[in-house]
């Protein structure tokens, strides 16, 4: 387990830069703490962070072991974060409800599954390669718009769906250009499917 101190840090930026079959990243109470980085003893890979500032690099070493190629990320939920997975990876699971994020940008992977904080202002969610399945799921009204560079096999969302999105398309929530704080959703590759979902959130903690 790697941890790094928090220092006062209130803004911090995570790079994740090889594949995994299976990223998890959450936001968490960390007294003290800037990260947690840990993956199982027996794991096919082992973390390797380095920092600078509030600044956290993550490398991804081969163990030689038969076990998960699995790394598990804790980022202090307090500080307000841009998060990268350029190499992608088999699975991408974010739970950053409660968190604060200014930029998501995320590689190719199978499956995204992302649980997102309520945005301040307009906060990207980028997706640089294909996506077999991307679910979003939001506990706020704050309103979406997604842009499928290379269209989508299925669609489904609060407010549209559909079983085959052209290349192009842009699927925007009412309201959104009059929105303070929103999402802006971009996948530029193809996309197999789109869900996009609420939730009813826990009564919001004081800031």
């Amino acid at each position: 387990m790697a941890t790094g101190p928090l220092l006062g840090r209130t803004a911090g930026w995570l790079t994740v830069s090889d594949a995994a079959s299976r990223v998890r990243i959450v936001t968490a109470a960390l007294p003290g703490l800037l990260y947690r980085v840990s993956a199982a003893p027996d794991a096919g890979i082992a973390p390797v962070v380095t920092r600078r500032g509030g600044r956290v690099w993550i490398r991804l070493r081969a163990t030689g072991s038969d076990g998960p190629d699995e790394v598990r990320i804790v980022l202090n939920r307090d500080v307000r974060w841009d998060i990268r997975l350029p190499a992608g990876a088999g699975e991408q699971q974010l739970d950053l409800r409660g968190g604060r994020v200014t930029r998501l940008a995320v590689g190719p992977t199978g499956l995204a599954e992302i649980w997102l904080p309520d945005p301040d202002g307009t906060v990207p969610v980028t997706f640089t390669g294909g996506l077999g399945s991307l679910v979003l799921i939001a506990g706020t009204r704050a309103p979406f718009r997604i842009v499928l560079e290379e269209g989508a096999g299925s669609v489904v969302t609060p407010w549209v769906a559909n079983n085959g999105t052209p290349a192009g398309a842009v699927l925007r929530e009412a309201g959104w250009h009059r929105a303070a704080d929103r999402y802006a959703v971009h996948a530029v590759g193809g996309t197999g499917s789109v869900l996009v979902r609420r939730y009813e959130p826990a009564r919001p903690r004081a800031r």
